[in-house]
């Protein structure tokens, strides 16, 4: 049968290149939030007098390429140095065609003006691509020689060929074997740029004590293909000491031509694929129209805490280069808590300005946050979170810290106007001189502050007061928590207070404080 290739110079974009020569296939990932991956690939490779050309990757990081053999043969030597190889790629456009299926007969439509055309049948002998020709050997025994641009379509008989082998520069590892034996196994693996995964969670509102916490990951890959490999997303901070430093010997010229990580490429593959999971459903919402969705799902994915990192495993996936997938990686219910919380500024500052400015109609800001506590056996990451209600409703967008399983973190929701809080000072006691450091005599003042405190919400809430003064505070009714962040500060050490109130509907409260100023008396 005959197969018709019917293709216009510069519509076909070229693919990527595949390197036949490389007999080793990648097992495993882990890729880092810090746009690193650490890769592995393993596989059985022919030998030539004892050696073999492996091509090296564009950037390794520093200390990070190590190369192992079975334990029958060893590595005696290695060589990096620039060579010429053949590589076998797909065709990616009319010429590549054109090259890729020399010595098989064809039919050639040829163009001879803007209305004739011409056909021509015979064996494809050879290309010349240094002037753009053909050579055919036609039906009748001629041979002809015919301008590659000329040629409109073209029939292949039989077995039509689209890869086509080509000359390539690239940077090799020049491996010296213990044994000149047939093949050996070999393992590669190195860190390099250019793979990175970014998180973000969801947040459902279930009722006032429980969320549904969901996380997914966005794996962006620039750096090479991966195939039906272990990926693993690795939470953490592990410590780089040479950062992105490159391996010693990696041909810098070679390197500055590609292979740098430069996530802004804006053309890519885009694919949502769920991470192997054990799933249950815990609940189903309907829309009007009576369509079911899993709104509320919970599920997990395998993984394991090493040390101060934690892992997890994803299974078997395909990353082709210049792609981004999306991973549903976890989906858990977790209980909360309604946090409002609000910093009264030391608006005074009694040590610096010596004089009181109460303003009567300044009212600081109150922000409502979930206190979230972290009941799964993850520790969560840093990454944006999105929270709705109840009805599914947008509420807020922030932020989750990285927080250890069992440890309690806060995402802030909005500021709430229903709550007001004011705070006034006034001066309650003044000993001139009472204290001499160097001979120089120092005044000591006296304040009081009172914080008022209303809640006009319909519910009862649990209100974090933070207070910070410029001065050394003695005492804090309700049980008011008083730090001194930093010792010898001085004679004015900045204090900090914090307060737990508890708030009912309609409910007014003050709450007081004393503290102690010393001004130059000179």
């Amino acid at each position: 049968m005959k197969k018709l290739f019917l293709l216009v110079f510069g519509l076909v974009m070229a693919m990527p290149h595949v390197y036949s020569q490389d007999k080793l296939k990648t097992t495993a990932v882990n890729v880092f939030k810090n746009g690193t991956y650490f890769i592995v690939k393993e596989g059985n490779v022919p030998l030539n007098q004892g050696r073999y050309k492996l091509e090296i990757p564009k950037q390794p990081l520093m200390g990070t390429f190590w190369l192992t053999t079975q334990k029958d043969i060893l590595v005696n030597r290695i060589t990096y140095i620039s060579d010429t190889l053949k590589i076998n790629r797909q065709a990616g456009n009319m010429f590549d065609l054109l090259r890729a299926n020399k010595g098989k007969k064809v039919r050639l439509n040829i163009r001879l003006d803007e209305k004739n055309y011409s056909e021509v049948v015979g064996v494809l002998q050879d290309y010349f691509v240094s002037f753009n020709t053909l050579k055919v050997k036609t039906s009748e025994g001629k041979t002809a020689y015919i301008p590659a641009g000329d040629v409109k379509q073209f029939f292949v008989e039989d077995n039509p060929t689209e890869n086509l082998q080509a000359d390539s520069t690239s940077y090799l590892a020049n491996i010296e074997f213990s044994r000149d034996v047939k093949d050996a196994r070999i393992k590669v693996v190195y860190m390099q740029p250019g793979i990175q995964w970014i998180p973000s969670y969801n947040i459902k509102i279930l009722n006032d004590k429980e969320l549904q916490l969901e996380m997914k990951a966005l794996v962006e890959n620039y750096a090479e293909p991966v195939r039906d490999a272990e990926l693993t997303l690795t939470v953490g901070d592990p410590n780089y000491k040479f950062g992105r430093t490159v391996e010693p010997f990696v041909n810098q010229y070679l390197t500055n031509l590609g292979g740098s990580y430069q996530p802004q490429f804006n053309q890519y593959m885009f694919q949502n694929t769920p991470a192997p999971m054990q799933m249950s459903r815990m609940a189903e919402s309907m829309d009007a129209g009576g369509i079911q969705y899993n709104d509320y799902q919970q599920y997990t994915t395998e993984g394991e805490k090493v040390d101060d990192l934690y892992f997890y495993r994803l299974g078997k996936v395909s990353l082709p280069k210049n792609s981004k997938s999306s991973f549903q990686v976890f989906s858990q219910k977790v209980t909360y808590k309604d946090i409002y919380r609000v910093v009264v500024p030391d608006m005074v500052n009694f040590a610096s300005s010596q004089y009181i400015d109460n303003q009567t109609d300044h009212r600081s800001d109150v922000y409502h946050s979930l206190k979230i506590a972290n009941g799964t056996k993850t520790p969560f990451t840093t990454a944006p979170v999105f929270v709705m209600n109840e009805n599914l409703e947008p509420i807020a967008q922030d932020e989750i810290k990285y927080t250890p399983v069992n440890a309690s973190v806060s995402v802030q929701l909005s500021k709430s106007p229903d709550i007001i809080v004011k705070n006034k000072e006034e001066e309650k006691e003044r000993h001139e001189r009472a204290k001499v450091v160097n001979k120089a005599n120092y005044t000591q003042v006296i304040l009081e502050g009172k914080i008022e405190l209303e809640n006009l919400q319909d519910k009862e809430i649990s209100l974090n007061v933070f207070k910070s003064i410029n001065a050394k505070v003695l005492e804090a009714g309700d049980n008011g928590k008083i730090t001194i962040p930093v010792r010898n500060q001085g004679l004015n050490p900045q204090s900090e207070i914090e307060w737990e109130v508890s708030l009912k509907s309609n409910e007014k409260k003050i709450i007081t404080y004393r503290y102690e100023v010393y001004l130059y008396a000179n």
